[in-house]
């Protein structure tokens, strides 16, 4: 293994592309109401999120995409600080800090 400091526009694309993932995994869950659940159900999101061309972009295309979803970028940080303190407080109040499903 090696040690790999990200730069500042890589640690920017990363974010972003977490931020669409996020925006993606809610959507995956509101579309596929099955009987699959939490983890069983985000196994078959990551397959397809795993795939897709996002993965492939450096920053300015990252950048490009989310204005054509017609977001900004800093609109999709906020979504994105929002999830991870949600998330926060569920674990806390659910005393299951481990949990990476519940939203």
């Amino acid at each position: 293994m090696a040690i790999h400091i990200l730069t500042k526009s890589e640690k920017e694309a990363s974010n972003l592309r977490d931020a669409v993932r996020i925006m993606a995994w809610s959507q995956f869950k509101a579309d596929n109401d099955t009987d699959l659940k939490g983890l069983d159900l985000y196994e078959v999101f990551k397959r397809d999120w795993e795939e897709y061309e996002i993965h492939k972009m450096e920053l300015p295309a990252i950048r490009a995409f989310v204005s054509k979803l017609g977001y900004t970028a800093d609109e999709l940080m906020q979504i994105r600080t929002e999830y991870y303190a949600n998330k926060k407080e569920y674990n806390n109040n659910n005393g299951n800090s481990n949990r990476t499903d519940e939203f």
